[in-house]
């Protein structure tokens, strides 16, 4: 009998590749800027997403290993699949995965002019950052399964709202 490999597993493989692409990534640019100090370095986030992407995917691995030793001991309920590995899950990661990289080229490659909104004495900067992630959170809960247009248009802004203002404003850390 041919012995299958948990999806839970080559999920957490993709995710740790990532991780440490992610990782690497980082690294490599903080060591090219021209800013030498981490609290200002805009890389210091994709350093700590990409750390835990690494170590949550070591969890995925090991939990993805639990369930293919106990496969054999327990039968799994009648009318339900087992998790092995299928070419639908394994293709909705790769999506995933490639709906980030998009975004990560647009904020590298787009040029957006900086505008800058006054309200009241609050001003507010949009940039390549906020278009791209306003446009990458909504596609990615769209193809996440959310149909509601009132979220997937208020979740998206509320967000990037909430992110620019904190790391822009109270946190002075520079965004791509």
């Amino acid at each position: 009998m041919k012995k299958k490999i948990h999806s839970l597993i080559v999920e957490g493989i993709l995710f740790c590749g990532s991780g440490l692409g992610l990782l690497s990534y980082s690294l490599v640019s903080y060591r090219k800027s021209f800013n030498k100090d981490w609290a200002q370095s805009p890389y210091l986030f994709p350093l700590i997403v990409g750390a835990a992407m690494t170590g949550l995917s070591a969890w995925l691995i090991g939990e993805g290993l639990t369930k293919g030793k106990n496969a054999g001991e327990i039968e799994p309920p009648k009318g339900t699949v087992p998790q092995a590995v299928s070419g639908s899950r394994i293709g909705g990661v790769f999506a995933a995965l490639l709906l980030c990289g998009i975004y990560y080229l647009a904020l590298a490659e787009l040029k957006i002019p900086y505008i800058t909104i006054g309200i009241f004495s609050f001003l507010y900067t949009f940039s390549t950052f906020e278009v791209a992630t306003i446009v990458f959170l909504a596609v990615m809960m769209a193809f996440m399964g959310v149909r509601r247009l009132r979220i997937l248009l208020l979740v998206p802004l509320g967000t990037t709202l909430f992110l620019s203002i904190a790391f822009r404003a109270m946190l002075h850390v520079l965004l791509p």
